[in-house]
């Protein structure tokens, strides 16, 4: 099997408008709430995705397709490249969000990781979205409480 065969794919509801799950993706004091302690964001293709998710771990790559309120495509890796060989920008993560009422539909997409790789980020995008999933119903879901990169 190869890394092209790999694909995680995650749906979930979250109880807030597209608008809002976007810039949760997009903006800086927004995507910090759910995933990070800190964020570079330049929501544009070529602009550059990066956030500090622990002290150990910085999640590094670039837009590559940005749809207002529906669409968000970065490329993913981990600086200083880890043991599970990931290094900045070597996969894909897409962001599709569909309307449900008020609430919104979020599929991601995470194409281009090593076999070795695709347990841990399929468990850590498991964990950060279900962060996301309290911050948009407007809660607060504490500090991030993970080992290291996911």
């Amino acid at each position: 099997m190869t890394s092209v065969d790999l694909v995680i794919t995650k749906e979930i509801r979250i109880e807030a408008p597209r608008e809002t799950v976007f810039s949760f993706f997009t903006e800086p004091d927004q995507i910090v709430r759910w995933s990070g302690t800190e964020a570079d964001l330049n929501p544009t293709p070529g602009g550059i995705y990066k956030v500090q998710m622990t002290p150990e771990a910085l999640a590094l790559g670039e837009y590559v397709e940005v749809t207002p309120h529906s669409r968000v495509v970065f490329t993913w890796g981990w600086d200083g490249a880890p043991a599970d060989g990931v290094p900045p920008g070597s996969s894909t993560v897409a962001i599709d969000l569909k309307a449900d009422g008020d609430a919104t539909i979020l599929t991601l997409t995470h194409t281009g990781l090593p076999e070795a790789a695709v347990e841990q980020h399929a468990g850590g995008w498991d964990y950060f979205l279900g962060r996301l999933v309290v911050v948009g119903a407007g809660g607060d879901p504490g500090p991030i409480n993970i080992g290291g990169p996911h």
